[in-house]
């Protein structure tokens, strides 16, 4: 079964930054922990990945993110959604190999002397 991050709280230049004093910091932390769903706490994560803008700058960013498993909705979407690209795929590569043959059709015939 595929699983789903899911990013509980983000720090940084789009959102909030973090407090800066220490121990009001880990009380967030810790409120953002326990609103995890029990059964997933033990793959939560804290990470601090860098934010790029559109413009090429970079931001500090903190995320608290943890992974449960898909659910069957979530995973009968993704089939869909991959259906979807994968049927797009086959329909170009028909449409290229019509005009491929559409132009090997209008090369002149080889002639023997």
């Amino acid at each position: 079964m595929n699983t789903v991050t899911e990013v509980v709280k983000v720090w940084g230049v789009r959102t909030e930054f973090p407090e800066h004093k220490l121990g009001k910091f880990l009380d967030e932390v810790e409120c953002v922990y326990y609103n995890i769903p029990a059964e997933h706490r033990a793959s939560a994560e804290i990470d601090f990945e860098p934010y790029f803008d559109c413009v090429g700058e970079t931001y500090p960013q903190v995320r608290i993110t943890y992974e449960r498993p898909e659910s069957q909705e979530e995973a009968n979407s993704r089939a869909d959604e991959d259906r979807k690209g994968w049927m797009e795929q086959l329909e170009q590569a028909r449409s290229r190999v019509t005009y491929c043959e559409a132009q090997l059709n209008d090369l002149p015939v080889k002639r023997r002397i």
